[in-house]
């Protein structure tokens, strides 16, 4: 086994400049950002699958959000690899944002690692909660499998005081319980801009992938093979052209 794979999140395109409450964003530039980062997937990492965490338009919420998220859609078409696309807090309703892209599988599968994602309700304060009819998809994904699983998700599932990470899943300790129970490895997220990788005394991943959309445009590439799992930070070149 030797899944490689590549994670891109948080590009929060927009229309328009927010120097006032988001000055280290540079969302504007979110389809340039995020077609730049797909042609070093496609030719530097050659990934078995790529998963795209969510946030990808900043104004999700308003009547602008549809028409920005269609836009990007050609550049998400260029990923080479089998994929699966996640929305953020920031993107439309999961309903509104599955009429611009393909609803997701229960799970997808890969060089041996089973993928589940999980499109979760949101809690206060940026955080998410995962209910029981969730949590029973690790039980099925389970069934006849005997793979490395992986969580994916858009906020991050860290093991309450593992790091300083201020978001996480108001049921983390249920969640990271099931999930250990039924052989789950690792936890792959988007929403933390920062980025973090953790891995708690049992072995067990919890990455945070960071923000596309700040400078230095970073994305990560993560590789599971023979029971081992590697994060590896790439950041996108001639930041002085794209950084303005």
């Amino acid at each position: 086994m030797h899944c490689r794979v590549a994670v891109i999140s948080d590009v929060h395109f927009t229309r328009e400049r927010d120097e006032e409450t988001a000055p280290t964003r540079q969302g504007w530039r979110g389809k340039e950002l995020l077609t730049d980062a797909v042609h070093m997937v496609n030719e530097e990492i050659n990934p078995d699958i790529v998963l795209v965490l969510g946030d990808l338009v900043d104004d999700g919420e308003t009547e602008a959000g549809p028409p920005l998220l269609r836009e990007l859609r050609p550049a998400v078409d260029l990923i080479e690899a089998p994929m699966l696309v996640l929305p953020g807090n920031h993107d439309p309703a999961p309903e509104e944002f599955y009429r611009v892209f393909e609803p997701l599988p229960e799970w997808m599968d890969a060089d041996g690692v089973r993928f589940v994602p999980f499109v979760d309700p949101e809690a206060p304060e940026f955080n998410a909660w995962r209910p029981p009819e969730s949590l029973a998809r690790l039980v099925e994904a389970r069934e006849e499998f005997d793979g490395p699983i992986v969580s994916v998700q858009h906020v991050p599932l860290f093991r309450p005081g593992a790091c300083d990470c201020p978001y996480n899943y108001t049921n983390a300790e249920e969640i990271l319980e099931t999930m250990q129970a039924y052989g789950a490895v690792c936890a792959i997220s988007g929403h933390y801009h920062r980025g973090i990788a953790v891995a708690d005394a049992g072995g067990f991943v919890s990455i945070s992938n960071p923000a596309l959309c700040e400078a230095p445009f970073r994305f990560l590439e993560v590789t599971f093979s023979s029971g081992a799992i590697a994060v590896r930070e790439h950041a996108l070149p001639d930041i002085s052209r794209i950084k303005q």
